[in-house]
């Protein structure tokens, strides 16, 4: 049920990466909904746990918008720096900490509100 959910529900944020890309995202466009999760989960929202061991499932912090706007070329036909950062990110999180190697990421996720 919903009730229950809200008492069990805690997701927990990777720290690593630094705006623009991570932590951070567009609050004024199409995409803000990107930009305003982003926000309350890093404000600590009512889900948000601070203990790692307590997350039902883990939230990777960064804002597809921002890596299009920040990396990729406008008129290019490449777009492979996309998953290359986040592919580079997963590396990271996953020698530092044991919870995307328990599952192999099935208790992780992202937002993207668009295409990309």
């Amino acid at each position: 049920s919903y009730i229950e959910m809200e008492k069990r529900l805690k997701i927990w944020i990777y720290k690593e990466g630094e705006p623009p890309m991570f932590h951070e995202g567009p609050c004024g466009n199409i995409y803000s909904i990107e930009g305003q999760f982003i926000s309350e989960m890093d404000e600590n929202g009512p889900f948000v746990t601070r203990n790692p061991e307590e997350a039902l499932v883990y939230f990777l912090p960064f804002s597809v918008v921002r890596m299009v706007g920040f990396v990729y070329e406008k008129g290019s036909l490449d777009r492979q720096s996309l998953p290359d950062i986040t592919s580079d990110y997963i590396q990271v999180i996953s020698a530092k900490y044991p919870y995307w190697n328990r599952t192999h990421g099935a208790d992780h996720f992202m937002l993207s509100c668009h295409d990309w």
